[in-house]
């Protein structure tokens, strides 16, 4: 083998094992991330119940705009530093699985003449973002919504956007997309809780009184 080729294979060698390594670090590094990642979602603390609310009462003063309650509370949000920010998310998300109830979901279906999985999420949404007291009193009892609801109900009940702010606060802070929040990712509702409602009119007419005689008119399906 010739000087000039001997030099070639020593130079292919070498190109090739710096792609080896390069690779290697670059998985590395990945793994790094991706363990950082799981272990800062381990690490996120929720705040507490009354500061989470503290923050979602000023809000409810625009409940009758949308854009505006939103905007209020993505105000407040970015006052905050990144731990709390996280911290009233797992807050928000752990009030979505409290009232993922069946009992909750039947007086949902009244109101609309049905509900969906989606429009139960969104339902849910919206019950939060009327405060404490009133979500405390629906939860407890799901047919005293009929109680707080004004008398010319207009629209659906939901609030999808509702569930995006936090998110969407920390991702301006971070830099980054707010789905990567790692106490969003991979998180998964376990089923309803309680006895599932029977979809049919003298069902709901018993289990839900109060509601039935206000929306009990609307076709279900």
């Amino acid at each position: 083998m010739t000087h000039k080729a001997v030099s070639l294979a020593v130079l292919i060698v070498a190109i090739s094992g710096a792609t080896v390594t390069n690779s290697v670090g670059h998985a590395e590094a990945m793994n790094a991330s991706q363990g950082t990642l799981g272990q800062r979602a381990e690490e996120i603390k929720p705040m507490s119940d009354d500061r989470f609310w503290a923050l979602i009462e000023p809000t409810t003063a625009f409940e009758n705009n949308p854009e505006r309650q939103i905007a209020s509370l993505h105000s407040a949000l970015a006052n905050l530093p990144i731990d709390e920010i996280e911290g009233f998310e797992v807050v928000f998300r752990e009030q979505m699985t409290r009232s993922y109830s069946w009992d909750l979901w039947g007086a949902t279906y009244v109101v609309h003449g049905g509900a969906s999985d989606d429009g139960f999420e969104y339902f849910r949404c919206w019950l939060i973002s009327k405060g404490r007291r009133i979500f405390e009193k629906v939860l407890a009892d799901p047919d005293r919504l009929a109680d707080v609801l004004a008398a010319k109900v207009e629209g659906v009940l939901e609030f999808e956007e509702f569930a995006y702010v936090a998110r969407k606060v920390w991702g301006e802070k971070v830099g980054r997309p707010g789905h990567q929040m790692p106490n969003v990712a991979n998180t998964i509702y376990p089923g309803p809780s309680g006895t599932k409602f029977d979809d049919g009119a003298a069902d709901l007419a018993k289990r839900y009184p109060k509601l039935w005689r206000r929306f009990g008119t609307k076709p279900l399906g």
